[in-house]
């Protein structure tokens, strides 16, 4: 028998309290009425979830996760009475539209009668319902309504690091439920800025600004949480590279991209090298196209052009002037085999459409970019880079830390507080917007 029998049992109900305050804040739900919900969420998954395709069945899955997580407690009320909990889910989900999202497809409706309708014996019922609803706008805020692959089949998305299962487990009795979900957004610079165009569109009534910023905030969903504190970005529609720190732009170039025949593609990796006074080791696709009618018609083509062809049939172009890939080029490993590089063809960054590259994209100041990405090597002054770019051997140099960059297809973005438009070069806009019917 304890000492002091008055602290053991207050110990004992602050003990009870602690563990308590690790569930949702909710009463303990009525055996019964957990059991009923396993049963229930332990089924097939219900229509609303079924109507929503694939996506549906993706929400479901986090749905069953976060029941399971919880030993099937009511979440949206203590089985008698909807919790305050609810009023954010409805608060938020009616103000979808802010992040270019449609409220109705997140069954508001059907949410809001459950609401006006609940009992205890539809308590089950309901509490799916407003979790699905949760769920649903949590997978869209995180992972966008259209798979970018319906887009176009090279591109990816890069998936976002977000349990949405544990999101709403701690939302859920916290109060915070509707700034969980707000938090659940993009929180990229770019991705605000384009937030702000949208209500300024909506505001003037520009129905077609209103769509064109939706797709492209759609898009900031396909990329990770964090693009880093320093990284390069290519806008592929818009030409133009900028290097990134703390979400400003410290550098911005020019760019010439893949021809509508041989797109750049989307993608998002890592910078690893630079390689200066560059060998063009030509892709065979170019060698059939372009090389050999050309050495059909002038036998000494090769020669005039410093190709080389080695034993096995491959052909590349020696370092040095006339090069294809100019001084230098930045290699970031990727299975399309594209990277950034200088080139001798200056005169086509003076073009407004620069849409000429077999793919690879062309940057205005190499030198500006490789004193950039080499700035954490202090060995590599500008005068020793200038050396190596203009030495015609081959030398690679490894960044000392691997810089991450991403190339986009964004057609609209907020700049200075404007909105800013490029033409859909690839037809990309098109074809998202048609995949949205899908």
């Amino acid at each position: 028998m304890p000492r002091h029998p008055g602290r053991f049992l207050a110990a004992l109900l602050i003990a009870a309290a602690a563990t308590a305050s690790c569930t949702r804040g909710a009463p303990h739900t009525d055996e019964s009425v957990s059991a009923a919900l396993r049963r229930a969420v332990d089924s097939k998954p219900p229509d609303l979830a079924a109507a929503d395709g694939d996506r549906g069945r993706e929400v479901w899955k986090e749905e069953q996760r976060f029941y399971r997580q919880g030993g099937y407690q009511l979440a949206w009320s203590d089985g008698r009475r909807v919790r305050g909990d609810f009023a954010g889910l409805l608060r938020a989900l009616r103000a979808a539209d802010r992040d270019g999202l449609d409220p109705a497809e997140y069954h508001l409706a059907d949410l809001e009668a459950a609401h006006h309708a609940f009992t205890r014996e539809r308590a089950i019922d309901f509490d799916v319902r407003a979790s699905y609803a949760y769920l649903r706008y949590a997978w869209d805020l995180t992972h966008g309504t259209v798979d970018p692959e319906d887009v176009d089949p090279q591109w990816h998305a890069t998936p976002r690091n977000v349990d949405l299962h544990n999101a709403l487990e701690s939302a859920v009795g916290s109060g915070n439920v509707e700034q969980s979900l707000q938090e659940l957004a993009p929180s990229s610079p770019q991705y605000q800025g384009l937030k702000h165009q949208l209500a300024s569109a909506r505001a003037t009534g520009d129905a077609a600004a209103t769509e064109q910023i939706a797709m492209n905030m759609e898009r900031w969903r396909w990329l990770p949480d964090d693009l880093g504190s320093r990284y390069l970005i290519v806008n592929i529609p818009a030409y133009r590279l900028d290097a990134i720190e703390n979400g400003a732009s410290v550098l911005e170039m020019k760019v010439v991209t893949g021809k509508k025949d041989s797109p750049t593609p989307v993608l998002a990796d890592r910078m690893t090298t630079v390689v200066f006074s560059p060998y063009w080791n030509i892709p065979t696709d170019i060698v059939d196209k372009e090389i050999t009618p050309k050495i059909e018609k002038d036998p000494e083509y090769l020669d005039k052009q410093h190709i080389e062809v080695d034993d096995r049939g491959r052909y590349r172009q020696l370092p040095g002037p006339g090069n294809s890939l100019g001084r230098v080029k930045f290699l970031f490993p990727n299975h399309f085999n594209v990277y950034l590089h200088d080139t001798p063809a200056q005169a086509l960054f003076n073009r407004v459409e620069r849409d000429f590259s077999h793919g690879c994209v062309r940057v205005d100041d190499p030198d500006a970019l490789a004193r950039y990405v080499l700035r954490d090597q202090p060995e590599w002054t500008a005068e020793k880079i200038s050396a190596a770019m203009q030495s015609g051997t081959e030398q690679a140099v490894k960044l000392k830390s691997p810089l991450p960059i991403y190339l986009v297809y964004f057609t609209a973005w907020e700049e200075g507080g404007a909105l800013k438009t490029v033409p859909d070069v690839y037809g990309l806009d098109r074809r998202h917007d048609a995949a949205k019917g899908q």
